[in-house]
């Protein structure tokens, strides 16, 4: 993914990344140095503080309203614990 954002840049003004992997920082730092617009989409236990921080944007994907998804975002229940006797 990084080597092709950067080897199609000149065709873009604007990066979306669906991803909270701090790896990334170096990317988005590189496309926001060559004048590009980065926005991340994570959600907040997902995301590294400097991902968020160092884009010009950041959305919790658990806060987007439900219509854009066309249908309520179900999350998993936690798994109880089993007790043996």
């Amino acid at each position: 993914m990084t080597i092709d954002a950067i080897h199609h840049a000149k065709k873009y003004n604007t990066a979306v990344l669906f991803s909270g992997d701090s790896d990334f920082l170096a990317l988005a730092t590189y496309l926001r140095n060559g004048g590009k617009k980065v926005y991340v989409f994570s959600s907040k236990n997902n995301v590294s503080e400097e991902l968020r921080t160092g884009t010009d944007g950041y959305t919790d994907v658990l806060l987007i309203e439900k219509d854009i998804w066309g249908r309520e975002l179900r999350r998993r229940e936690e798994k109880q614990e089993v007790k043996t006797a």
